[in-house]
């Protein structure tokens, strides 16, 4: 859990920490995704992203 600041709402932090939790999975099922290579733009329209954006993924321009 992440060290919360004195004025920082719980309710708030406790979306935040599971909004990161669940992109770090979808970055990961997007990665296995690209590593059975799944065409890009399959990918995308699974999770409602361009297959340009994916193409970022790929090439590690997107931050975990």
């Amino acid at each position: 859990m992440v060290h919360m600041a004195r004025d920082e709402i719980p309710e708030l932090r406790t979306l935040r920490e599971a909004y990161d939790s669940a992109r770090a999975d979808l970055m990961e099922g997007i990665r296995a995704a690209l590593k059975r290579r799944e065409p890009l733009a399959r990918i995308g329209r699974s999770v409602d992203w361009s297959g340009e954006y994916i193409a970022q993924i790929r090439d590690g321009k997107v931050a975990d």
